[in-house]
């Protein structure tokens, strides 16, 4: 056809030979559109397989970063633990400790004594209180009755 002779834009075309073309153009273009649609299927499914694989390393790189810090951290808390500065922390701590403990038993002593002493006065005033009663109702039961009235 590209050898056919025309005007401007336009060519004589052999009849048959155009109509045989057009029938093979027609002929394979569903199969070429089957072709692009097996094509768009198979990229999505290569698309979705892509997204998938992606998604379960991300989770993967996400627990090994998190394995990998708790080992970090477990092995920041060992070396902190063995370092010199830190054992004499804790040995300075737990003598505030003892020292806190020794002190408030004293506190705890001095209150008891304290307590003691005021139990121990009160329980003389007490005495002193009961032979103060007593000896004035002595007193009343060895004097006669009065015979004076009583005045209201």
């Amino acid at each position: 056809m590209r050898s056919a002779k025309g005007v401007g834009r336009w060519r004589l075309v052999d009849e048959e030979q155009f109509l045989t073309c057009l029938h093979w153009l027609r002929a394979s273009l569903p199969d070429e559109i089957r072709k692009a649609i097996e094509l768009q299927r198979e990229s999505d499914r290569y698309l979705r397989a892509a997204r998938q694989e992606a998604q379960r390393i991300l989770e993967e790189a996400k627990k090994e970063a998190e394995r990998i810090l708790d080992h970090a951290q477990q092995e920041a808390e060992r070396l902190l633990a063995d370092t010199p500065i830190l054992q004499q922390a804790q040995r300075r701590a737990q003598e505030l400790l003892d020292a806190a403990q020794r002190e408030a038993e004293e506190h705890r002593r001095a209150a008891d004594e304290y307590v003691q002493q005021v139990l121990e006065r009160l329980e003389r005033f007490a005495h002193r209180l009961l032979e103060v009663t007593r000896e004035g109702r002595k007193e009343l039961a060895s004097k006669p009755p009065s015979q004076e009235p009583v005045s209201s």
